[in-house]
Formats: C-alpha cells, sequence, structure tokens
C-alpha cells in the first residue's frame, strides 16, 4: 500500500464513530469527505458504484 492510500484510509477511518445525529458529526464528515475527494478525485463516486454493485443499500 502506498502512502496515499494509506492517507486515504486513515481519513475513511475518521469517519468512524462520528455522531451522524449533531451537526457537528455531519459537518466533520462532510469535511473529511470533501478532503478524501479532494487528495482522489472521483473515489466516493467510484465507492458508492461499488456499494451499489454489492446490492448495499444507503440510508
Amino acid at each position: 500500500m502506498n502512502e496515499r492510500d494509506k492517507e486515504l484510509a486513515a481519513l475513511v477511518l475518521r469517519l468512524t464513530g462520528l455522531d451522524l445525529t449533531t451537526a457537528d458529526g455531519r459537518a466533520g464528515a462532510g469535511c473529511i469527505l470533501r478532503e478524501i475527494e479532494s487528495k482522489a478525485p472521483g473515489a466516493l463516486a467510484r465507492l458508492r458504484r461499488a456499494c451499489t454493485t454489492r446490492g448495499a443499500t444507503a440510508h
């Protein structure tokens, strides 16, 4: 795994445990997702496609 992949994985792990029922949690998640997208353009779209392909559902 290269350094960029490690950095992106660390960002994804930061999403774990955020309380999305609070404004601060949602703002934090949005910030992390924007950072992921800026470091790897298209990463979130690819992840969404992969989840859809595997039958995962979004809530």
